[in-house]
């Protein structure tokens, strides 16, 4: 059963999936189609879940359940991560690769490989301290509204520039 995000209360669980690469204005609103008629329909045990999704920067995805509401299962995960799959194959992205970091640049939102975000902290281009990346392990809604941008001093990336 779908609801809007913000109607989600701050305990729901959350998962964040990162494209590869910038989406096309297209591609957002065939995703947002897509999330949203799965997610309308999405149950675990034949139990709807209540549950909704947004769309930040033209490159991440955002899915959260209210599992106060009713309980995930390992089905109900495998049914989100298919369609996924098929959207990643429908409109050749990637949203499992977990060597992508995202930062910011200024008023952008980069993506680059980690071996490349190594460089650009080894050349100088980014600051460990200043340039916030974004932290797609965080596991609840709370924690996405106050804690998935931070620097990279202070984030689980900064173990591979230090």
């Amino acid at each position: 059963m779908y609801v809007p995000f913000d109607q989600l209360p701050e305990t729901s669980r959350v998962w964040i999936y990162q494209s590869n690469k910038k989406l096309t204005t297209d591609q957002l609103v065939m995703i947002s189609e897509r999330i949203h008629d799965f997610i309308n329909d999405w149950s675990a045990h034949n139990n709807p879940l209540k549950a909704s999704f947004t769309l930040y920067h033209e490159r991440f995805l955002v899915i959260g359940v209210d599992e106060s509401y009713c309980q995930l299962s390992g089905c109900s995960i495998d049914k989100s991560t298919k369609i996924l799959q098929n959207l990643e194959e429908e409109l050749d992205i990637n949203f499992f690769d977990r060597f992508q970091v995202a930062f910011r640049d200024g008023d952008l939102v980069r993506g680059c490989s980690l071996n490349e975000f190594k460089k650009l902290v080894k050349e100088g281009n980014l600051s460990i301290n200043k340039t916030k990346v974004f932290d797609n392990m965080v596991a609840s809604k709370k924690e996405l509204l106050e804690a998935w941008e931070k620097p990279i001093k202070k984030s689980w990336h900064y173990q591979y520039v230090k």
